[in-house]
């Protein structure tokens, strides 16, 4: 097995100094803002060994980018927002090629066509789900329904044809993993906590489905009035950015 910590180097890599921290939260959503005038959310997980709290704001975007690594998983929510802080913004992404900013609320109406109909698998019990038919596999860490327990993906994901993981893989330290079981399939990293970043990731890594932040503001009260969900805020947009398949 490759070194799983390689993704996280280059993406923390990635982020340069000099952009500070100016706000930060962790609600159901974690969320953290800069200097620069962006910001970036994840998806906050929380569990694993607890230690001091190290200071957020006022720090540098890259110190606090490299919280990602963490075994305390709210500290890594942290880091992985700081991630999208930098990789999630509309400016970097405009005019990649191929990229859709897509209008609809849902991930599933570009994905379903994608998944139904082929030998496919979804980690992570996302909303669009239940459209799936019986082809498709869904794992997920907290079961429901006729999902399967995301110790399956060892079982179910060689083989199949393409497979949809959820951008906050990244936060749990599950990705690296999830990445090489799919190294022949299609993969598409879905979610607001997948950092838009095609430079850093596997050749099966074909479509990152995420969001930027367009109103900060509005974005930071959402998140902190508890939102379960952001991806239908007017504070983020939805974009499909397509990763050329000869990287």
């Amino acid at each position: 097995m490759a070194d799983p910590w390689e993704l996280y180097g280059r993406l923390i890599g990635g982020v340069p100094e000099g952009i500070t921290v100016t706000r930060a939260l962790v609600n159901r959503w974690t969320v953290v803002g800069t200097d620069a005038g962006t910001m970036g959310v994840a998806m906050t997980y929380r569990g694993g060994p607890t230690g001091p709290e190290p200071a957020v704001v006022g720090a540098g975007l890259h110190e606090v980018a490299a919280l990602a690594t963490s075994w305390d998983l709210r500290l890594a929510s942290l880091g992985v927002a700081a991630l999208n802080a930098w990789y999630a913004r509309p400016e970097r992404l405009a005019g990649r090629p191929g990229l859709v900013w897509d209008e609809r609320a849902e991930a599933g109406a570009r994905l379903v066509p994608v998944l139904v109909g082929s030998r496919s698998a979804v980690i992570g019990h996302f909303s669009f789900v239940e459209q799936l038919g019986g082809r498709t596999v869904v794992l997920e860490r907290r079961p429901r329904g006729d999902d399967l327990p995301d110790s399956a993906c060892e079982y179910e994901l060689p083989g199949r044809e393409v497979v949809a993981i959820t951008g906050s893989a990244l936060t749990n330290k599950t990705l690296p993993r999830l990445l090489e079981l799919c190294a022949g399939a299609r993969v598409h990293l879905v979610g607001p906590s997948a950092p838009p970043a095609p430079e850093a990731y596997p050749a099966c890594v074909r479509e990152i489905d995420g969001a930027v932040v367009v109103d900060p503001d509005r974005c930071f009260r959402d998140a902190g009035m508890g939102a379960r969900r952001l991806t239908g805020s007017p504070a983020l947009r939805r974009f499909a950015l397509p990763l050329l398949a000869e990287r």
